[in-house]
């Protein structure tokens, strides 16, 4: 595998190794599709995602599991987010050797959870779940962290690929579940994991120097930004966990959930594209602000009006915005508040914060859904949406904490 591609421009040519950061037309659309290693990389990710969030809930339901079980087994799922991603990326900033430990990473996550078979307890099902994702979620934060290196403001435009993946794997697999059995998302999702592996074995070098140990730039703002990534996490919550359990109650198909799965995704990949015009005209602390302020829309109308299908559609829309331009946002934020030599470990402490909610959030959504009923539950994640909106714009707005120079603050890594 080469090191470096020719890219051509305005009728001439040099050549631009993978890690160095694009310029000009160099940035385009022919430079990105030839990082095809980093694009199967994110199709497959993101692919089993498409199958985990929201078909295994009903996998575990299928199992035999409750609601508070499947919520806490979710939670683990989700707390692996915490640990996994910060030691994936505190390794590869102090020892150098970035992509040998992505591929190992990787290759445990699929030994691990081939074994799902032979977890026949609720502690064997939580010791598997936890202990592939840890690994898993491992390889995610170098290649964020390479990617926008590589690709700066068109980060999106490889991540994209990603979206693809879980629109595909939602739309296909919803109809097939329905006539084959829900059993099927194991062998599925072992196959996708298996290519993760693969795709990352053509991953090019990536390696860092050595023992950079450098610490985050604790800049104002960012406990601020953490702890709003944890909040819009936990609001997130009832959504990853029990959509599609809750849709089945309003007589919703496994087929038509499917496609409302797989229309958001649609709609967030849309949003990637053409992201980078976003960062371009505002800053990125505005873009993640609004984000937020969306997402207490989103749940507010999945809680009150699930039997229309038209709002529903609506509140799928809004996914472009409360997951795409969040997350193009908040991966930006992350680089801004990171040092040299600690841009992993910055992609990191992002996934930890945002693993840390999403775990909570899976956790009560368990309880909330037996206590408070289903659609309750939604109008609550709306509240924590709606603090985590009032958190920053009491902060961020009001004493000044805002990113300095262009909006684009990824256009410096």
């Amino acid at each position: 595998m080469p090191d470096a591609v020719f890219v051509e421009a305005a009728g001439r040519g040099r050549w631009i190794r993978w890690g160095a950061p694009p310029t000009g037309v160099e940035a385009g659309v022919k430079g990105l599709v030839r990082d095809w290693p980093r694009s199967l990389y994110y199709l497959a990710y993101f692919s089993a995602m498409g199958v985990l969030v929201p078909y295994w809930p009903l996998y575990l339901h299928l199992r035999g599991f409750g609601a508070q079980a499947i919520g806490q087994l979710m939670a683990l799922l989700a707390l692996a987010r915490v640990a996994a991603p910060y030691a994936g990326g505190f390794l590869v900033d102090h020892a150098g050797h970035r992509v040998a430990v992505v591929r190992i990473a990787a290759f445990l996550a699929f030994s691990i959870f081939v074994t799902v078979p032979g977890a026949h307890s609720f502690a064997a099902e939580a010791w598997v779940m936890m202990g592939f994702s840890f690994f898993w979620y491992a390889t995610l934060p170098s290649l964020e962290a390479s990617t926008l290196r590589a690709h700066g403001i068109h980060y999106g435009r490889v991540r994209l690929w990603g979206s693809i993946g879980f629109i595909v794997m939602v739309a296909a697999l919803g109809p097939v579940l329905g006539r084959y059995g829900v059993g099927l998302v194991v062998p599925v999702l072992a196959v996708l994991l298996c290519g993760l592996w693969l795709a990352t074995l053509a991953v090019p070098r990536f390696d860092g120097a050595a023992h950079e140990t450098r610490r985050l730039s604790l800049k104002p703002g960012l406990v601020v930004f953490l702890l709003a990534c944890f909040l819009m996490q936990v609001s997130y919550g009832p959504y990853y966990t029990f959509y599609t359990l809750y849709l089945q109650r309003f007589r919703y198909t496994t087929f038509e959930i499917g496609l409302l799965w797989a229309f958001a995704v649609a709609c967030e990949v849309v949003l990637f594209w053409q992201a980078d015009r976003l960062f371009a005209r505002f800053r990125e602390q505005t873009l993640f602000t609004a984000t937020l302020a969306l997402a207490f829309g989103r749940w507010i109308l999945i809680g009150m009006f699930p039997g229309d299908a038209g709002l529903i559609i609506a509140a799928q829309l809004l996914h472009a915005f409360t997951f795409g331009l969040y997350h193009a946002a908040a991966v930006r934020l992350a680089g801004h508040y990171a040092g040299p030599g600690s841009r992993a470990r910055a992609q990191a402490l992002y996934g930890s914060a945002a693993g840390a909610g999403a775990g909570i959030g899976a956790l009560w959504s368990g309880y909330a859904w037996s206590d408070l009923g289903p659609r309750d539950m939604f109008l609550a994640a709306a509240v924590v949406a709606g603090v985590a909106f009032l958190l920053v714009v009491m902060t961020w707005f009001r004493r000044g904490c805002l990113t300095d120079g262009p909006p684009a603050a990824v256009e410096r890594l």
